[in-house]
């Protein structure tokens, strides 16, 4: 199940209004556009969704329009804020009504026990569609289950380099399953496939220019009591001086094409269903680096059949390096950003790909030159 389309505005009627029409995604995705476009805002939105799904968070301003789909299923699903409270929302299921309710949080939802809807009534400011019974309501579990699977990560933050992984004896390594932790992700790794991981994990960061002989982790602090964690972070063995670099030490760069490669190879060899965020994607790395990370992200994105991959760049060489065909061009007038790709512009991207230009020029220049943006 994947994130197919959404529409989101916030605020309208005031000065802070803004909105995101027709984003359209498709399995492997790069955010472009000029600076102050939208993109962070975007991946923002998409994670802000998964959180109002999960009940994790209320964004009282959000106004969604998404559909997600798979092989042989599509839903839709649309809800309205009105600031505190929720005033509309609707889950449909292959053209289905499945779930509606109003502003009073009065509504209806088929339940599948009985073959029938039922009547219900939430408060103002909670989502009907975070209720899961897999008995009763069977039909959002994979909503639930998208929701659960997104991991957003800023790549242009140190990503947790500063914090260490806390280890529990008494936990069992699944436990960090859903960590943002870099060093908890490796060691559910290792746990799960020993060396396999380590070896995966040395073998990925090699080929995108560290040369390393080793990565693992070590304890930085014991603890003798089990229900207390003993803390451990990640370290490296450069090649060129046979020396251990831990976390703390490393260049931002390098940590940070680590911790991602780190996260996704843990959800590609577990086949855990997850939507990827990527901001920023190779901020910090030279060129060489960056584009050989970017492109080993794709990669495993293309043969994954569990991942969706959304990342977005403000970076000529990323966008250089990163075929049209993956692209979510983003333009802003006012508050409101408009999305161009393969899928609403083709015409377009086909006649630039001919033109001999390297990919940044087609946002440089403006080429998609819309009406949409001349009004």
């Amino acid at each position: 199940m994947i994130l197919r389309k959404i529409e989101y505005h916030e605020s309208e009627g005031t000065p802070e209004a803004w909105a995101m029409r027709d984003l359209t995604l498709e399995k492997i995705n790069l955010l472009v556009g000029k600076n102050a476009t939208g993109k962070t805002l975007t991946i923002r939105v998409i994670d802000s969704l998964s959180a109002n799904i999960m009940d994790r968070d209320f964004n009282e301003w959000a106004n969604y329009n998404v559909e997600f789909s798979n092989e042989s299923e599509k839903y839709y699903y649309i809800f309205n804020n009105d600031h505190e409270k929720v005033v509309f929302e609707k889950f449909i299921e292959n053209d289905i009504t499945r779930l509606q309710r109003n502003a009073t949080g009065e509504g209806e939802m088929y339940t599948a026990e009985k073959n029938e809807n039922i009547n219900f009534q939430v408060p103002e400011n909670k989502l009907a569609i975070s209720r899961r019974d897999k008995l009763q309501y069977p039909y959002l579990e994979k909503i639930h289950e998208w929701a659960n699977s997104v991991r957003y990560y800023s790549f242009g933050t140190p990503m947790k380099q500063d914090e260490y992984g806390k280890i529990f004896d008494n936990k069992d390594a699944n436990h960090y399953s859903r960590s943002d932790n870099s060093v908890e992700i490796f060691y559910a790794g290792q746990n799960k496939f020993n060396n396999g991981f380590k070896e995966t994990v040395l073998s990925s960061m090699n080929s995108i220019g560290y040369d390393l002989t080793d990565i693992d982790i070590q304890p930085w602090s014991y603890s003798l009591r089990k229900s207390h964690p003993r803390n451990y972070k990640l370290f490296a063995v450069e090649k060129d001086r046979d020396a251990i670099v831990n976390q703390i030490n490393m260049s931002q760069g390098m940590f940070r094409a680590l911790s991602i490669i780190i996260h996704v190879k843990y959800h590609v060899m577990m086949k855990i269903p997850a939507t990827i965020l990527i901001d920023d994607i190779g901020e910090g790395l030279d060129y060489e680096r960056s584009t050989k990370l970017i492109k080993l992200l794709i990669e495993l994105a293309e043969k994954s059949d569990n991942i969706q991959l959304i990342m977005s760049t403000n970076d000529r060489y990323v966008m250089n390096n990163v075929p049209l065909k993956y692209w979510q061009l983003i333009q802003r007038k006012g508050g409101e950003c408009q999305v161009f790709n393969y899928r609403n512009s083709k015409e377009k991207f086909e006649e630039f790909k001919y033109m001999g230009l390297n990919n940044f020029d087609f946002l440089s220049t403006d080429y998609i030159n819309s009406e949409w943006n001349k009004a």
